[in-house]
């Protein structure tokens, strides 16, 4: 018991037996809510969203975001922060790469790791592109990722639509 008539339960008791069948059934449901954890991370990266900038619209992904903190900049130039901003990334080029119907790069070739690739390899430079974004990152640490394939944005806001229905007009 803990102070304040508080009971601590235990969490063993909780865990199942290590068996070929709870391993199978645990991996089945996982294969079953995939599409609904893919559209949680859509909803995630959308509501971690600034609403402090204009181009930041807290009805759906516009055709740029803008973030923050995921650089930083000293006397030798920019670099990459390893951080939430970072995760955010990687998951916002996962969901597009999947919703292109293409295979996810694993972290050692996502867009954070070229990123931060680049940034190493060209300190002074404030700008990378590859076939998804264009980002231009600035000295107080903000970036703005512009979407190059506008198609795939649309599927992201259709997501956001049937999570948020009626937050998005018709198109």
């Amino acid at each position: 018991s803990a102070p304040g008539g508080l009971t601590y339960c235990r969490l063993i008791d909780d865990i199942p037996a290590v068996s070929k069948a709870n391993i199978l059934s645990t991996f089945e449901q996982l294969h079953q809510s995939k599409g609904e954890v893919f559209e949680r991370g859509v909803i995630n990266v959308f509501k971690g969203l600034s609403w402090d900038f204009k181009s930041n619209t807290p009805c759906k992904f516009g055709k740029k975001i803008i973030v923050t903190g995921l650089v930083k900049h000293d006397r030798w130039g920019f670099g990459f922060n390893w951080g939430w901003q970072r995760d955010q990334l990687a998951d916002l080029e996962r969901m597009l790469v999947l919703l292109d119907g293409k295979p996810v790069p694993d972290n050692r070739t996502d867009i954070a790791r070229r990123l931060s690739d680049h940034i190493h390899e060209n300190r002074h430079s404030n700008r990378y592109e590859d076939e998804m974004f264009v980002i231009k990152y600035f000295q107080k640490g903000t970036a703005h990722i512009v979407f190059k394939r506008p198609e795939l944005v649309d599927k992201l806001n259709d997501i956001i639509a049937r999570h948020y229905p009626g937050a998005l007009s018709a198109r």
